[in-house]
């Protein structure tokens, strides 16, 4: 009801109480392509609607105008199966750590954004490749395999958050230090370690992925590479060499 005045003004129907506000999107991206399209168009719509408000969103404010908790709350009422890091990714610029405070609730996240040299991030341009498989995937389906696994906090699992925790900060590290190469690495790790919490069994590593990135391994082309969000099809990002 808190922006019925606003339509009402700027549709200049004082006397009307049923304005309603329809929103039109429009993506270039293919359907499920892994690249947090949904969180990330959500966040915008989110903040436009905020701004229309009076409500300043941001990415590290308090849990109340927190953008990242918004759209963590929009996704569970879409049933989408979201978690927070596809925002932080898309919504906070640059090179950046996102983390979760431990055993917390409500969940409370932190970004922490690091300066990328000029010669890193030119190198990056270079060398970095997104491309489309042509096979879009529904994250929702691996996710609740990766969800019943965790759940079970298996000594493999629970090894497998650690690498995937340490990688993020490798990551960070790498880029920082200026060495693109180990980034290939952390690419490789972190593909490694997202097959383990999906399982086997999700579908997570199409067969045409799997012989994809097997080639051009043994052929030494790439320095690495992973499929992007949740896997089983959409974007796979190389590091080529």
């Amino acid at each position: 009801h808190c922006i019925q005045s606003y339509l009402k003004k700027f549709c200049r129907r004082e006397n009307v109480d049923d304005l309603g506000l329809e929103i039109i999107s429009c993506s270039l991206l293919p359907t499920g392509s892994g690249m947090g399209g949904s969180s990330i168009l959500g966040g915008c719509v989110i903040t436009a609607i905020a701004k229309c408000v009076g409500i300043l969103l941001d990415g590290n404010g308090d849990f109340s105008n927190n953008i990242i908790h918004s759209v963590l709350m929009l996704e569970q009422l879409l049933t989408t199966g979201g978690g927070w890091q596809d925002q932080i990714g898309g919504l906070v610029g640059g090179l950046k750590l996102g983390t979760a405070d431990v055993n917390v609730i409500p969940l409370q996240t932190r970004v922490k954004q690091f300066p990328l040299a000029p010669e890193t991030k030119r190198e990056l341009n270079e060398r970095l490749v997104l491309v489309f498989t042509g096979k879009p995937r529904l994250a929702k389906n691996i996710l609740q395999n990766v969800l019943r696994r965790w759940a079970r906090r298996t000594n493999d699992i629970m090894r497998t958050l650690e690498g995937l925790v340490k990688g993020a900060h490798d990551a960070i590290e790498s880029l920082n230090g200026g060495d693109v190469d180990a980034i290939g690495t952390c690419m490789s790790e972190y593909w490694q370690h997202k097959k383990v919490m999906a399982g086997v069994d999700s579908g997570v590593e199409p067969d045409s992925i799997k012989k994809l990135l097997a080639v051009l391994t043994e052929n030494n082309v790439i320095s690495g590479g992973t499929l992007c969000g949740a896997g089983g099809g959409g974007c796979l990002a190389i590091l080529a060499k």
